[in-house]
């Protein structure tokens, strides 16, 4: 996948980002509970994005319409950026990124794809983003990394300012899906960058967008974001694809609360997929329902956050949660107005108190296929 103009880039796919810090201290992974390091760059807006502006007044207009907020392009497409209120992931060498580097329109500045696949060392990028990264203290230096990279080993090579990474499920095979989100999202936890993953907007790849299509992409953005990712960016979108549009009008409303919010931790209720952990015992949330995927964040004050996904991309299913004696109270984020909801807490019967370990409150909401929703949790002081 080239660029059509320029320096003739190569360029996969898969942007994403994820800020990632547990029910505290209750796994092997201790380190990863501890508190946010302070950081050095400001948080970016949440990420919607795309490989490249589509040509045509007709694909522009639907474009527009499908709510992207950031695109990969080269300094010709500047002017289409600003026209439209993009940001800019601009693919340009850093010897010709100095009068760019004051540019609002300019989100960051991409360097390659898939570096593994390309068998290109990481070791050789170093310079590169320590030349950007020195042009331009505020905004990161991008490569995107595929299942091949190494994550850990990148991030140590050229100390970058967010961790993007693609893995397309649906073409590719839903068996390394998650533990790659486990690996990506434990190490920028452990550096304390956000996260970003490319997702394909249409689970064929050719033909017909099939009628499943929207619970199949909702599964692999929502499981994302539950992995704390601070964007979604989509290849390949097509201007009959609204899915796509109708999933980037929740994550406008969404974004702006998850940017701000760490990945504490990450459970599954069961079937466990390879890599993941189910809900310790010791949880201050708990739940009997199957195929659930939650993602406990706070912000920095301490305040938390669940993200509950529904991992069955086919059917809708109805999400009970068990609460501690400690949660005194539950709001959700209504994806259609950006407005925060109260929700009622039901008391467990005295059997079912007794099944779980400390719980006395329930909770219970319909999920669709592939779905999720963001929860604002009050809990007494820890």
């Amino acid at each position: 996948m080239q660029m059509q103009r320029g320096w003739g880039l190569v360029v996969g796919a898969g942007l994403a980002i994820v800020v990632a810090v547990g029910c505290w201290s209750l796994h092997a992974q201790g380190k990863e509970a501890a508190a946010p390091a302070a950081r050095t760059t400001s948080r970016p807006a949440f990420l919607i994005s795309h490989w490249s502006i589509p040509q045509g007044k007709e694909r522009l207009e639907a474009f527009t319409q499908a709510g992207f907020n950031t695109i990969l392009v080269e300094p010709a497409d500047l002017p289409a950026c600003r026209q439209h209120g993009w940001q800019a992931l601009l693919a340009v060498p850093a010897d010709r990124a100095a009068k760019y580097a004051a540019d609002p329109a300019v989100w960051g500045y991409f360097l390659l794809d898939e570096p593994a696949r390309k068998h290109i060392a990481y070791d050789t990028l170093a310079p590169k983003f320590a030349a950007f990264h020195q042009l331009d203290p505020a905004r990161p230096a991008y490569v995107n990394l595929n299942e091949e990279d190494d994550p850990a080993a990148f991030i140590q090579a050229v100390r970058p300012r967010v961790l993007s990474y693609d893995y397309y499920q649906w073409w590719a095979g839903n068996e390394p899906f998650f533990p790659l989100l486990e690996k990506f999202r434990s190490a920028a936890v452990k550096a304390n960058i956000p996260l970003l993953c490319w997702v394909e907007a249409s689970a064929a790849r050719r033909g017909p967008i099939g009628a499943d299509n929207e619970g199949r992409i909702r599964h692999s953005v929502f499981s994302a974001l539950a992995y704390g990712a601070k964007g979604i960016q989509w290849w390949y979108w097509r201007p009959e694809n609204r899915d796509v549009q109708r999933i980037n009008a929740e994550l406008k409303l969404l974004g702006p609360e998850l940017v701000n919010l760490h990945s504490v931790d990450v459970f599954h209720t069961g079937p466990l997929s390879r890599d993941t952990r189910p809900i310790p015992a010791e949880c201050w949330v708990q739940s009997p329902t199957e195929s659930l995927l939650l993602g406990l964040m706070q912000n920095d004050h301490g305040d938390d956050y669940l993200l509950v996904a529904n991992k069955d991309w086919k059917a809708a299913r109805t999400a009970t949660l068990k609460f501690a004696q400690s949660v005194s109270a539950v709001a959700m984020l209504n994806k259609k107005t950006g407005g925060w909801v109260d929700l009622s807490l039901s008391p467990l019967g005295e059997k079912q108190a007794l099944s779980v370990a400390g719980a006395n409150r329930t909770l219970s909401r319909e999920l669709a296929a592939g779905d999720g929703m963001l929860l604002r949790v009050t809990r007494a002081a820890k």
